[in-house]
């Protein structure tokens, strides 16, 4: 049986562990800080739409604390910016004469364009992978799920081409685990789709919810179209090229359990890092390395990165703050 090391115990780490779990599959949690020191002592607090269940996952803090096996799936779920020191800290562990970036392949959950390629460089068999989920983790032992009866839905491919047939094997699992999953051609192509759709996550971390914000959110995509077009990227839209039937995936109602906030504002609020240098930022990146600029972009990521280093509140900026580095919304007209 295929064991799944789960390597990113966060909203979404968490929720595939735990479905996997209930399934029957091996699954091992790792996960770090005060966060881990809950799953060690009480589990994992699940709350799903269904009821709360509490589950005692098998859970490490470092990768010597486990012994790897030819039939393990590192499953690499840390946010974005801690992707690379996460897969150099597994990539040379030892799996029966070799090391895991030879014998084993690791699937990247990442958002984003560049976890993949980080991987690459060290492991042989890399499997990119979109994830959608509303999952929420802001307490240490505890993971909010309230997508309902299909917990989280994954778009994968072998990158940069190429198929394997270990990705059939992770697609039957997930899809028997209340987890959707398709195996998709073009993996770059969905993810560049999903980097476009989640721009606006430092938006809304930094400003309440308004229309500014909203024209705001507008102007980084329609950037980054613009970018990923000449960068020669397609984005695939993700919902009208999947052949998955989403009537399953809805976010339901969990009284007391309200989701406020996507991933970037969930990180501000715990006062983690945030992973803007790897969606705005990846934006910048690829405009300079094709000779050009991608000023909405740049702007929002700067403002995000001061907020982080002086530790302002989430969402507790203005209209005026807004304005002031994206004057260009003088300009921009109101939605009809």
């Amino acid at each position: 049986m295929t064991r799944y090391v789960v390597i990113g115990a966060g909203a979404v780490g968490a929720t595939t562990a735990a479905e996997l779990h209930l399934t029957g599959r091996e699954v091992v949690l790792v996960a770090r800080g005060a966060h881990l020191a809950a799953l060690r002592e009480t589990g994992l607090r699940y709350i799903r739409p269904d009821g709360t269940t509490t589950l005692q996952l098998p859970v490490v803090g470092e990768p010597a604390e486990l012994e790897l096996r030819p039939d393990d799936v590192l499953v690499l779920a840390t946010k974005t910016q801690d992707a690379d020191t996460a897969l150099a800290a597994w990539a040379w562990q030892p799996v029966g004469t070799g090391v895991a970036a030879t014998e084993l392949p690791v699937l990247t959950l990442q958002n984003g364009l560049d976890s993949e390629r980080s991987a690459l460089r060290r492991f042989s068999t890399v499997f990119g992978a979109v994830s959608w989920s509303p999952a929420t983790h802001v307490a240490p032992g505890e993971v909010i799920s309230p997508a309902a009866p299909i917990a989280g839905v994954f778009w994968a491919g072998k990158y940069p081409t190429g198929t394997d047939p270990r990705l059939d094997t992770i697609a039957t699992d997930f899809t028997e685990s209340n987890l959707g999953f398709e195996i998709v051609p073009d993996i770059v192509s969905f993810k560049a789709g999903k980097l476009i759709s989640i721009l606006p996550n430092a938006l809304d971390a930094l400003y309440p919810d308004s229309p500014l914000r909203t024209r705001a959110g507008e102007l980084v995509r329609q950037e980054a179209r613009e970018v990923l077009a000449a960068a020669g990227i397609r984005a695939a839209n993700v919902a009208e090229e999947s052949t998955q039937d989403l009537s399953g995936f809805v976010s339901q109602p969990i009284p007391g359990h309200e989701r406020i906030g996507h991933s970037t504002w969930q990180s501000l609020v715990r006062g983690a890092t945030v992973e803007s240098e790897f969606l705005n930022g990846e934006i910048v990146l690829l405009a300079r390395l094709h000779g050009h600029e991608a000023p909405v972009n740049a702007a929002v990521l700067a403002r995000i990165g001061r907020a982080v280093a002086q530790r302002t509140p989430a969402r507790s900026l203005d209209d005026n703050d807004l304005v002031t580095i994206l004057p260009e919304l003088n300009t921009v007209p109101e939605p009809a």
